[in-house]
């Protein structure tokens, strides 16, 4: 083989060599940058957190965890608390990266330490730890923090830190007014204030106590029944004002289950709210001084009345037709 030939064999060969070793150096780096996971703020587990607070504009919050492991409210101890949440809350407080840290001669005096916009405080045993979170460098997409008055200071990303800071309503655990199921219930009786309907399910046909011949509509009575059954809170009022406050002295409906096994569970139905016509009152004796707050869709199922109970047969089909004829 010719020179001629051969030299653009030798150059192909030189080529793939670089090109080898530039992949090689782009793995090295490539997989440092993939373990570079930021610089770590505290050294601390979640699991040894004894106490969460925070405070921003929004809110000022604490937590305490008892000795039986569950975390609690300090400003409501009585305020039921999502523990996987909160679980979830100290993971992400705990696991915090900082973008870097900045110099010593950094201007600390104009990143807002003065006002923060936020700060978080964690006890582990005796260990404490307060993050104070300044102003946001919008150029970075980035919040300036320190540990301490003298300690380094950090920029963290703005998304490490949005939604940190949850509202105690974002920590509520929703609570289920009955343990029963829809096939446990027996008998059901409906208050209106204008009547009193009570019902007994037959051979699974649900029937009126005071007129068993009366044809019902199935299908509203089991809506009563499931709805009670399935019913879930959206908030518990665990030191509420006077039932007039509520609606409850006056209540829309009071609904009584009875189970097969001859417990029952009482809920009495107040008002809508002033503020929010999406959320209604109510109580239930599963709960003694407390006051739920629900959707108030739930209400619709228990407007009813006798006749508006009647189921629609052949005959009274035939004469709504005639009717809009």
């Amino acid at each position: 083989m010719n020179k001629k030939k051969l030299l653009p064999l030798c150059i192909l060969a030189g080529v793939v060599v670089v090109l080898a070793l530039l992949l090689a150096l782009l793995s090295i780096f490539g997989s440092d940058a993939e373990e570079d996971t930021g610089i770590p703020l505290f050294s601390v587990s979640s699991d040894s957190l004894t106490t969460i607070a925070y405070q921003d504009g929004d809110n000022d919050v604490s937590l305490t965890k008892g000795d039986d492991g569950v975390w609690t409210l300090d400003s409501d101890t009585l305020l039921p608390i999502d523990q996987d949440v909160v679980s979830e809350l100290a993971d992400n407080i705990t696991g915090m990266t900082a973008l870097r840290e900045l110099s010593e001669d950094a201007d600390v005096g104009s990143m807002g330490f003065a006002t923060p916009e936020m700060s978080i405080s964690l006890t582990a045993g005796e260990d404490s730890y307060t993050l104070t979170v300044g102003d946001q460098n919008s150029m970075t997409d980035s919040y300036y923090a320190r540990l301490s008055e003298d300690g380094p200071v950090y920029t963290i990303s703005t998304s490490n830190l949005s939604s940190l800071c949850k509202t105690p309503r974002q920590l509520y655990k929703a609570q289920a007014i009955t343990d029963f199921e829809s096939s446990d219930i027996t008998a059901l009786t409906l208050e209106t204030g204008t009547e009193t309907l009570s019902f007994t399910l037959d051979d699974e046909t649900w029937t009126l106590d005071s007129d068993p011949d009366y044809a019902l509509d199935q299908d509203d009575v089991k809506r009563m029944v499931n709805t009670i059954c399935s019913l879930e809170s959206q908030w518990s009022i665990t030191q509420p004002g006077a039932d007039s406050e509520y609606g409850l002295d006056t209540p829309n409906a009071i609904v009584t289950v009875t189970s097969e096994d001859g417990s029952t569970v009482r809920c009495v139905f107040g008002t809508t709210s002033a503020e929010d016509s999406g959320v209604a009152y109510m109580t239930a004796s599963t709960a003694d001084g407390v006051v739920y707050e629900i959707d108030s869709n739930h209400l619709t199922a228990f407007a009813q009345t006798k006749d508006a109970l009647k189921a629609e047969t052949p005959e009274t089909a035939e004469e709504a037709t005639d009717t809009s004829d």
